[in-house]
């Protein structure tokens, strides 16, 4: 997508340590995405007086273009994708990510729009199959605490297991 030029504008340049005159660019760039090479539009300012590459201050993150192409070329799953398969098992993001073996902090990245590698893809699609997070918390419920479960959930016998005898 192209962006229609902008005019030149006044920023602070770290390089030269004081505010200068910075000329917009807008430029296909390459990115390596958990090894997965994309192209996107990356817009930027550049000093004019030492050649030093600026944020655009207007775009909140650069990166959005390229997470947005890495998604549709790898085919994984997208930020609200992630939320609602999440939300659908009634878990946290702490008890979610506690029976995917996950860290909270990951899920929360995923739902905020961090590319998510292919293996990790894999995983939330299966966690939202018929049955997925049943079969989890009967095998790993015990990692959680009781108020973490949706309501009426228990922890069960490990499939597989035999039963206690009484």
């Amino acid at each position: 997508m192209m962006h229609p030029a902008r005019p030149d504008r006044e920023l602070f340049c770290p390089r030269c340590m004081q505010a200068r005159v910075a000329s917009w660019r807008s430029e296909l760039e390459e990115h390596q995405i958990h090894g997965i090479t994309v192209a996107s539009q990356d817009t930027h300012y550049v000093c004019t007086a030492c050649g030093e590459e600026l944020d655009d201050p207007d775009v909140e993150d650069s990166m959005v273009a390229a997470y947005d192409e890495y998604r549709r070329v790898s085919r994984t799953l997208s930020p609200s994708e992630v939320r609602r398969i999440r939300e659908r098992s009634g878990l946290s993001q702490v008890a979610f990510a506690t029976l995917l073996g996950m860290s909270p902090a990951t899920i929360n990245m995923f739902e905020h729009g961090s590319p998510i590698a292919i293996k990790e893809d894999c995983m939330l699609r299966m966690a939202a199959m018929p049955g997925a997070i049943e079969m989890l918390v009967r095998l790993h419920g015990d990692r959680l605490r009781p108020r973490q479960l949706p309501r009426g959930w228990k922890p069960g016998p490990r499939p597989g297991s035999a039963p206690r005898k009484a």
